[in-house]
């Protein structure tokens, strides 16, 4: 069986049996997470841990990037993750721009995009804390049985966080950094049950999409508008317009990545206009050509990625990505968080020499 054919594979639909079942308990899915968030956004450190207990199974599996990858158990989930964030930005809230739930492959999830906000109080992660409002980019997609989350997938733009600060990479990205576009057709925050012909439209387009994506031969305007937006991590950046995704974004990864694409997803799902996909990896390519600043170096990237879509008629229009481009330019040979220590050092020096 050929990569693509692979590919395919993993794209094959769950069954209309499990999707039904999701149906009737989504609701009561998406209202848990959503009064958990909300409850977050309003406890204090003090009371952090009992909540987050509250919600989250012991053993919870819980899947991040660089430095996180993977964590097990509520209490390191707290330690590693939770406290840690909560000193770096103590007045911190969730906006969400996209919340949906489904089921893939007998496994009920609830799924939202959008950024963190908060003060940047204290140093978080090595990343020097900078007193100011700063925006913390997240996409995640948990897992729930019996109203705990039993499972989740989480990314962020970590490169943002420290360019808002000041770094620079040292290259330019090929489409836009900084754009934070929202949902384009009204709310993406689903609240009710949807049509699920909508449903089923949905995720057959992205379906359609994916394997075509894969097989690099499917023009891609038999899935998207004209005016679609494809938003992704600093070091790849902001695509407006299916022209300049294709000549910014598209033709980069098309020349940097050569040979067979394949990957997998853990889990993929729609609800009315709005899909989800995540896989870890959901991309194993290998690295052939120039590619984001980067001579090729032979290795196959594996790439950690979550795609929230709006769906608008029989077309794709808009794409929130999330990737861990910390853990890909490691790949690469490039160490973002050693680039960014010797950057603060730097800044350090000058500050001294300048009497600050």
């Amino acid at each position: 069986m050929s990569k693509a054919e692979a590919f395919r594979v993993s794209l094959r639909p769950t069954s209309k049996r499990s999707k039904t079942l999701s149906t009737s308990i989504a609701q009561t899915n998406r209202e848990t997470i959503s009064r958990y968030w909300g409850q977050l956004d309003a406890t204090s450190a003090h009371d952090l841990p009992e909540l987050v207990r509250q919600y989250t199974a012991p053993d919870i599996e819980w899947h991040g990037p660089q430095p996180f990858n993977d964590i097990d158990g509520v209490e390191s989930l707290i330690e590693t993750w939770w406290l840690p964030l909560r000193r770096a930005f103590p007045d911190l809230r969730r906006r969400c721009d996209v919340l949906l739930a489904g089921s893939f492959r007998g496994q009920d999830w609830v799924s939202a995009s959008g950024y963190y906000e908060g003060t940047f109080a204290a140093d978080w992660l090595g990343i020097a804390a900078t007193g100011e409002k700063t925006c913390v980019r997240f996409g995640e997609i948990m897992a729930l049985e019996a109203g705990k989350i039993v499972k989740t997938y989480w990314l962020t733009d970590l490169m943002d966080v420290m360019q808002q600060g000041g770094f620079h990479l040292g290259w330019a990205a090929p489409a836009t950094e900084g754009l934070r576009p929202r949902v384009k057709y009204g709310g993406g925050i689903i609240s009710s049950e949807q049509d699920p012909r909508a449903t089923q439209q949905t995720l057959r387009l992205v379906e359609a999409m994916l394997f075509g994506l894969v097989r690099k031969d499917q023009p891609m305007s038999l899935y998207w508008t004209e005016d679609m937006f494809w938003n992704s991590p600093s070091g790849v950046g902001t695509a407006t317009g299916l022209d300049d995704f294709l000549r910014r974004v598209h033709h980069e990864f098309l020349r940097g990545l050569g040979g067979g694409w394949s990957g997998s997803h853990n889990a993929r799902y729609a609800e009315g206009r709005f899909a989800v996909s995540t896989g870890w990896p959901s991309l194993v390519a290998e690295h052939t050509g120039f590619f984001l600043g980067q001579e090729p170096t032979g290795n196959y990237l594996s790439w950690r990625i979550m795609d929230f879509w709006e769906r608008k008629g029989d077309l794709l229009t808009s794409n929130w990505v999330h990737i861990d481009m910390v853990d890909v330019f490691m790949q690469m040979d490039v160490d973002i968080f050693e680039r960014y220590r010797q950057y603060r050092r730097e800044k350090e020096s000058e500050q001294r020499a300048d009497g600050g």
